[in-house]
């Protein structure tokens, strides 16, 4: 999810001087530090602890690599590369927009390789236990969350090439457009790891479960709620300015 910053030459005047022209505001600006972010990154290591030791308390097997890594490539990594370009984050505040939007992207391949091969991982699982594919409720959330996050990284190609495809759309509606898929695509792979804790896999107790639980939907609150609202303002500001 690239800046929805543009080269000021491509822009209106409002939209240069717009505090919302952005979705991330630059490293000049004063940003209160988000301590949504910190708190963000408390719970998706808590959940990973969790998660290891459901998965290997009993053993290694295949098996086990799938929730770890996909723990890892959403909650963790994934997490980083959305608060990356956040306004507010304490690992990414002082940096330029160019080297926030760079180690965003840098981030978004590192998890998705890690998901891609916790994918293949199950898939592989599957076809050695000869068990049906994408079955269950979180079966299919994941092939979903798997083809958007597919469809994410090649449309931030096109938000990182923005200008150069700006004959066929204006590069603010590519940066929207592709923030709010890439916004679409983390959610859904929550409520697929939501669903795992509900699935048949889950033999672990109710307080681990609803612990889990709630440290997932506090990670995906803290980590939608402010690129959410700056999409919302812009959106609304380009309404207003065509109006």
């Amino acid at each position: 999810m690239e800046s929805l910053s543009a080269d000021t030459g491509e822009m209106s005047a409002t939209d240069r001087t717009s505090e919302t022209s952005r979705l991330v505001a630059p490293s000049s600006n004063a940003t209160r530090p988000s301590y949504m972010n910190l708190f963000s990154n408390l719970c998706s290591i808590i959940f990973l602890g969790i998660i290891l030791y459901c998965c290997f308390v009993d053993g290694v097997s295949l098996f086990s690599f799938h929730p770890s890594l996909m723990t890892l490539g959403w909650l963790i990594i994934m997490t980083s590369a959305v608060n990356a370009i956040s306004p507010g984050d304490f690992a990414t505040e002082w940096m330029p927009i160019r080297l926030r939007s760079a180690r965003h992207w840098v981030l978004q391949v590192f998890g998705g390789i890690i998901i891609v091969a916790g994918f293949l991982i199950i898939l592989s699982n599957k076809i050695i236990n000869d068990k049906s594919h994408f079955v269950s409720l979180h079966a299919k959330f994941g092939l979903s969350s798997f083809i958007f996050m597919l469809v994410t990284m090649l449309g931030g190609l096109g938000a990182l090439y923005s200008l150069q495809l700006k004959y066929y759309l204006a590069p603010i509606y590519t940066k929207l457009l592709h923030a709010t898929v890439g916004l679409v695509t983390f959610i859904l792979g929550v409520i697929t790891i939501v669903l795992g804790l509900f699935s048949n896999w889950w033999m672990f107790g109710e307080v681990l479960r609803y612990t889990g639980f709630v440290l997932v939907l506090a990670i995906m609150l803290c980590t939608i709620l402010r690129p959410s609202l700056k999409i919302y303002f812009r959106v609304k500001e380009r309404l207003e300015n065509t109006n």
